[in-house]
């Protein structure tokens, strides 16, 4: 009834029906007495318990909507985790797939996902159409069709009934626990929780501005809702990598605590909250209580955004290489396309000595950073970070590329100017590399235990100016 929601032109149109028909296609049929033979008499199978939920597309035409889109995908994927009798496929998954060329079924063929969930999301001012289909990856064949025309005021209640709609399909029972857990919304307001949205988009950029962008919708969140828990959450993360990546300031450092705290005032069970609160000990050196509180978050959410990164860089800070390398894998994998999470893992391998395995993960932390600077061009952090590695893989002319284009971006960024006096001493240029040291130091730098065990800089070690801005013994704190 909302023309707003209608489809704009007969293209528009055409498209939609041309995506139909690719998923329900000539064999629709044979699919369906597949469909049939496979569920048989006595219930479903184990393997029929589990869940990929793809990345819907968007169809309203603005670009600006995908932080939006992500998010609602997100939140439904969110949402199936806490159903015990089903096997739903994290985020970063998923994310590899996000608007590839490849049917649903094939996608949820490559994963070896029983069910995937597809759909398509428009949202026209305050209208909201959100299109889903259920589709059995074994017969190809959508099990469950649906589509809501609804304000978007009620986002929250579409969400809770995708995932009580999945679970029926699927022949899980919820339990009271369950359906309560479905229920509960991150906030009442829904223009806090657009601007929440908004926020972990621009966070996920990681550039300087966008971290400050992301903060900026967070702080509005809150002071629309100010017992929304996830924003401060948020507020807390995002200022305390601030901090470290760009201002070593008590300013920071100290908003990061407060907005810790009163997440934690508000919802101390939740991963993300946890992890917020560990961003905390680890500003304050207490990696065991870091530690323990980020993997009381994993346990509880396994892809928690950022919490693979944090327990990685206080286990590296903390000397626990060992147990680091050890969890390499699940953390890569926990992680989707932060690439931050390869730093500590690569610096604990090459402090390990384990050089042939150090070069593989550097390898693919390559490819992840040649990936995120083709999306955010920007991103001189990701650039210093390939520049580094470029230079440990003996690419001199690629590595000094990188540090002129990222210090060009962010001329008075201390964290960057520590990555270009690692690379620059990879490159055996160890004049160059004290100087990118002092400059860090005078912009703020001042981590002399991470200094002191970095291996990118153990060349150093000795030289008389190094151990005088990072004195011996630094490293055993």
């Amino acid at each position: 009834k909302d023309k707003t929601l209608r489809y704009q032109s007969a293209t528009d149109l055409r498209t939609e029906l041309l995506r139909l028909k690719r998923d329900l296609d000539s064999s629709g049929a044979k699919r369906a007495a597949n469909l049939h033979d496979s569920r048989g008499d006595s219930g479903a199978h184990p393997r029929e318990k589990s869940i990929a939920v793809l990345y819907f597309e968007n169809l309203s035409g603005v670009k600006e909507d995908e932080y939006f889109r992500d998010g609602i995908t997100e939140d439904i994927i969110s949402e199936l985790t806490k159903i015990k009798g089903l096997k739903s496929f994290s985020r970063p998954t998923v994310l590899p797939y996000r608007d590839k060329p490849a049917t649903p079924a094939q996608i949820g063929q490559q994963l070896g996902a029983a069910y995937v969930l597809a759909g398509t999301l428009r949202r026209a001012g305050s209208r909201l159409r959100i299109s889903t289909q259920l589709i059995d990856t074994h017969t190809e064949f959508p099990i469950w069709v649906e589509r809501y025309d609804r304000e978007m005021a009620d986002v929250f209640e579409v969400q809770d009934e995708i995932a009580r709609k999945i679970a029926e399909a699927m022949r899980v029972t919820l339990s009271p626990q369950e359906q309560q857990a479905i229920a509960a919304k991150p906030t009442d307001n829904l223009q806090a929780y657009d601007l929440f949205l908004r926020g972990r988009a621009y966070t996920r950029r990681r550039t300087r501005q966008d971290f400050e962008f992301a903060l900026q919708m967070y702080e509005n969140a809150v002071g629309l809702d100010p017992s929304f828990a996830l924003a401060y959450a948020g507020i807390a993360c995002v200022s305390a990598i601030y901090h470290f990546d760009n201002e070593r300031t008590k300013q920071w450092a100290d908003k990061a605590l407060a907005a810790s705290e009163r997440a934690r005032s508000l919802g101390a069970h939740l991963p993300e909250v946890q992890v917020a609160q560990a961003w905390i000990c680890y500003i304050d050196g207490r990696h065991d209580d870091a530690q323990t509180l980020v993997r009381r978050a994993i346990e509880a959410k396994p892809d928690c955004e950022g919490a693979y990164y944090l327990l990685g860089r206080s286990m590296f800070a903390s000397g626990r290489y060992l147990e680091l390398a050890e969890i390499a894998e699940r953390a890569i994998e926990a992680s989707g396309d932060d690439y931050n999470v390869f730093v500590p893992i690569i610096n604990a391998l090459g402090a390990l000595g384990r050089d042939d395995k150090q070069a593989t993960f550097r390898q693919r932390a390559v490819l992840v950073l040649e990936s995120q600077i083709l999306k955010v061009p920007e991103d001189a952090r990701a650039r210093s970070l390939l520049a580094l590695y470029y230079a440990e893989a003996k690419r001199p002319e690629d590595a000094a590329r990188e540090m002129k284009f990222a210090v060009t971006l962010r001329p008075t960024d201390p964290t960057l100017h520590y990555n270009c006096a690692c690379t620059y001493a990879r490159l055996g240029m160890k004049a160059d590399a004290m100087d990118s040291l002092r400059k860090a130091q005078d912009l703020g730098y001042s981590d002399s235990v991470w200094v002191r065990r970095d291996p990118d800089l153990t060349t150093l070690h000795g030289e008389p100016e190094f151990d005088r801005l990072y004195p011996p013994g630094a490293e055993s704190v």
